[in-house]
């Protein structure tokens, strides 16, 4: 770390994280890129986070931690640990998920080689409790970088679509490119797709590497897991504060828009609906289907998630295990 500041600070919050905050934190301090600071925002949880991190740190100088004075979610977060990060790079990086050791390495040799203001990788979705992992993204043969338009983000934005959601991934940025910019704080789910589209709409520049480089570990209580009816609305609402910028990049990014917003009003639907069927009202419930629907598809997602898990659980068994009836 030289005294202008580290090439990369990661920005990590962290609420009740204890569980994998410490091979979190090791997978960032074992990086092949050593010239780089970790700033833990931690946002007032009640385990033994802070005790974790001062054991697997052991003392280490890049190690910084900040406590919130009120938790405010993970946006307010990380806007904490942005506004301390002095890198010229600033990667995110969640307290539950791990990353290969030159992971920042080479997103930094890429950014800085094509001069792009983002710069993300493939993620690998794993999951502890089937032993199952799976790219996000396909992977096709000898993949090259590419770039990603704002209309390439927002297509692939929408809650519940079989595209997946590149908002999922967690970018490197150049410190240069966040100046005056922050998460939105009134989202607790989507603030990351959120800062980026503000970004490209902005006239970002942003590179795609195939690799999956970063692993996102997926749990029971995983934040981005559930899809709650408050989520949606104010993810509609940041949307809305949008619209100048995005009715500035044509009608093509317009139209995408408005099937994005679409879905989130299927996704509010859907809502609604579970809602009415968790608390028995049945007939409530068949009348909103019959008036919207466009939910009839997701009602399918419940059981195929119950089939995936018993179908991983079952593999993980081995060949003699059987499904049971």
């Amino acid at each position: 770390m030289t005294a202008a500041g580290p090439r990369v600070s990661v920005v990590t919050a962290n609420y009740n994280g204890a569980a994998h905050l410490a091979a979190a934190v090791r997978s960032v301090l074992d990086q092949t890129l050593a010239d780089l600071e970790l700033i833990i925002v931690d946002d007032c949880s009640t385990d033994d986070s802070l005790g974790v991190i001062a054991r697997i740190a052991g003392g280490d100088p890049r190690v910084r931690v900040l406590r919130q004075a009120r938790n405010g979610g993970p946006a307010a977060a990380r806007n904490r640990g942005l506004a301390a990060a002095r890198g010229r790079w600033i990667a995110v990086f969640d307290s539950d998920d791990l990353m290969a050791p030159e992971r920042l390495a080479q997103l930094v040799q890429c950014g800085e080689a094509d001069g792009c203001d983002i710069v993300a990788d493939n993620l690998t979705i794993f999951d502890d409790r089937a032993a199952t992992e799976r790219a996000l993204l396909p992977v096709r043969g000898e993949a090259k970088p590419q770039r990603v338009s704002v209309a390439d983000y927002i297509a692939s934005g929408s809650p519940y679509a079989r595209r997946p959601n590149l908002g999922y991934l967690k970018p490197l940025f150049r410190a240069e490119a966040l100046a005056g910019v922050r998460y939105n704080e009134k989202l607790r789910i989507g603030e990351d797709y959120e800062l980026v589209v503000r970004l490209l709409l902005r006239g970002a520049q942003m590179q795609l590497l195939p690799q999956a480089l970063y692993r996102y570990r997926k749990h029971g209580t995983s934040i981005s897991s559930v899809l709650r009816r408050a989520d949606i609305e104010a993810m509609m609402a940041a949307d809305r504060d949008l619209d100048a910028l995005i009715a500035a990049h044509g009608p093509a990014v317009v139209r995408l828009q408005r099937l994005r917003s679409r879905s989130l009003e299927r996704a509010l639907d859907y809502d609604r609906l579970i809602a009415r069927l968790k608390a028995h009202e049945f007939g409530p419930a068949c009348a909103l289907a019959l008036a919207r629907p466009r939910v009839w598809p997701l009602l399918s997602m419940p059981v195929a998630a119950r089939m995936r898990r018993l179908a991983a659980r079952v593999r993980a068994r081995g060949p003699q295990a059987a499904v049971p009836a």
